[in-house]
């Protein structure tokens, strides 16, 4: 009766059946002669058939033989693909993850990650998702997304953040106003303007870094209005409804009535940070982690600062 039969059988037949002598596919595999040939007779006493027929001083495949070769190098194809898609797996180096981030992250920093992240896994499936600090919880509390670029501090019980690196602050005043002509201004020269935020947002992200810096400055800032996305933040601005501070990327982008202005404040400034579920066994999302922390120490001067 056939019975079951294993790889390395089928490895031995298939080094023998190339070679047509067991001396040779002995010194192939780099084993001995007996143990060879007792693998093959293995094999045939699991398929209840002859394999080989004696040629000379050689061997020939027999009919059943023949047949049987290109089904046991499909056979070890198989596993040997198996095994790699399994290791690839482990490794993070297939599948897919999907990732939020906050707008200013594209700017600059995204960027970098992407193009080393793709060099390494170039079989991952990334899905790129851009919403606000306080969305990015949500959704990873609710497994709408895998990891997050985001703007501490976040209250959860189910995310850990690595922090990377802070991104300067600056202010954004309407053209024509008196410290708009200015290159830098400190930032308690603004004490007494109206200030525009983000809505949803007084308890992180940039509002959050906004009040923590104004305090720094000796004030709290009075803010007056709220906009949901940056070009609303933006349009406020230029209608001389108030002033706000945004991460340095923006001044990237020309917005008309906007001026942007630096900060002398060394306090003025929003970390970023990666945030995973606590409960992760993403390789992938471990391994975008990594790439963030080195991209950051080498183009962002991170440093371990707590914000």
């Amino acid at each position: 009766m056939a019975s079951d039969f294993t790889f390395h059988q089928l490895r031995s037949f298939i080094a023998v059946a190339e070679e047509s002598n067991f001396r040779r596919a002995a010194l192939r595999l780099r084993v001995s002669q007996s143990p060879l040939t007792r693998q093959v007779q293995s094999l045939e006493s699991a398929l209840g058939v002859r394999l080989f027929n004696r040629a000379g001083r050689g061997v020939e495949l027999s009919t059943a033989g023949t047949a049987f070769l290109a089904e046991a190098r499909v056979l070890l194809e198989v596993n040997d693909r198996a095994r790699r898609v399994a290791a690839d797996a482990a490794a993070g180096k297939t599948g897919s993850l999907s990732v939020g981030y906050t707008e200013p992250v594209a700017f600059d920093f995204l960027p970098h990650v992407l193009q080393q992240f793709r060099q390494e896994f170039p079989e991952v499936q990334l899905q790129l998702r851009e919403m606000n600090s306080f969305e990015s919880v949500d959704h990873l509390e609710q497994r709408g997304v895998d990891v997050a670029y985001l703007r501490p501090p976040v209250e959860s019980q189910t995310v850990d953040l690595t922090m990377l690196h802070p991104d300067p602050l600056i202010a954004a005043l309407p053209s024509g106003h008196p410290l708009s002509g200015r290159s830098t201004i400190a930032l308690a020269e603004l004490a007494d303007e109206k200030f525009l935020t983000y809505s949803q947002a007084l308890g992180g992200g940039i509002s959050g870094s906004t009040a923590q810096a104004c305090a720094a400055a000796g004030f709290a800032p009075n803010f007056v209005d709220y906009a949901s996305s940056t070009p609303m933040l933006m349009s406020l601005v230029a209608s001389h409804i108030g002033v706000t501070l945004v991460s340095h990327q923006f001044s990237l982008i020309p917005y008309l009535g906007v001026d942007f202005v630096k900060l002398s404040d060394t306090r003025a400034e929003s970390f970023l940070a990666l945030a995973v579920r606590n409960d992760s066994n993403s390789p992938a999302a471990e391994a975008l982690c990594e790439i963030s922390v080195k991209v950051s120490e080498q183009h962002f001067g991170r440093h371990d600062r707590e914000p």
